[in-house]
């Protein structure tokens, strides 16, 4: 009998112990993990642009997002995100703002000189933006904000 009490209060003091790490790191109001996510910007060769993630989901609490290129220098934007002519235009209700913590405005990519990571605000909405290359601001964007894959970052709470 007393080797059992013995196992059943050496499991309850390992449950508290890990209960306290527990508390302790949500008290501290840092999340468990952070997600990294990359976007990497690619020339297609025509006066446009590629990206890897074009849509990109975020969770503001946990996420982190970088731009990186692999062959230019770039200007990722989300002030200067009006689209060209022909292009579909942008919601006549939208506010143009970054959701980027801490705010930065244009971001410049080269390679090996990735844009560093950036948390998001918590703020839920779609965030269009605009990737120029290297003769910004003499062309036109590379990658148009509003184009059939929604170059954009989605926050969610």
């Amino acid at each position: 009998m007393k080797i059992r009490q013995l196992v059943i209060g050496f499991i309850g003091l390992i449950g508290l112990v890990i209960a306290f790490g527990v508390g302790r790191h949500f008290r501290s109001g840092s999340p468990l993990s952070i997600h990294d996510l990359e976007v990497t910007v690619s020339s297609n060769g025509d006066g446009t642009c590629h990206v890897n993630t074009p849509v990109i989901w975020m969770d503001h609490s946990v996420d982190r997002v970088e731009w990186s290129s692999t062959d230019d220098r770039y200007l990722i934007t989300f002030i200067t995100i009006d689209p060209p002519a022909g292009s579909p235009p942008l919601p006549s209700n939208y506010v143009k703002e970054t959701p980027l913590l801490p705010p930065t405005e244009p971001i410049t990519i080269s390679p090996g000189h990735p844009s560093g990571f950036f948390h998001v605000k918590a703020k839920a909405k779609y965030y269009y933006y605009a990737i120029f290359d290297q003769n910004y601001p003499n062309n036109p964007p590379c990658k148009v904000s509003t184009d059939d894959h929604d170059t954009g970052v989605n926050v969610k709470r």
